[in-house]
Parts: C-alpha cells; structure tokens; sequence
C-alpha cells in the first residue's frame, strides 16, 4: 500500500513539473496554454461555479431567516 501512494505522489509530482516546464513558459510569454474550445470550457464552468455559489448563498441565507437549521 506504501508503495502505491509513493508511486501515486511521484506521478503528480512529475505532472506538477510537467506544467512548471512548459505551460508556465507559454502563459508568460503571451501563447495560448488552451484551445479555443478549451477556453469556452473553463469560461461556463466558472460561470456556472459563480451562479451556483451565488444561488447557494441566497438558500444558506433565507434557511437562517426561516429558522430551518436548529441546534436541538
């Protein structure tokens, strides 16, 4: 079991230098790290993160309000 965690940390390990080499680089330098298609993707997933959080916090606030969480 030990090994397979080690070998589970040394393969995110090596992904995270993997990025450092080349995504990093290419962020910097102005280039495109994503593809047209992959920048629509991360746009609607953060959208949809931002809307569900919003909707989340009006819930969490009207449950409080209407007493629905007690402490009994």
């Amino acid at each position: 079991m030990l090994w397979l965690v080690g070998a589970l940390l040394l393969c995110l390990v090596l992904a995270g230098v993997v990025v450092g080499l080349v995504a990093v680089p290419a962020r910097r330098e102005g280039r495109q790290v994503l593809t047209e298609r992959g920048e629509q993707m991360l746009t609607s997933v953060t959208d949809r993160g931002r809307d569900k959080r919003a909707k989340g916090d009006d819930v969490e606030q009207g449950s409080e309000a209407s007493g629905a969480h007690s402490a009994s």
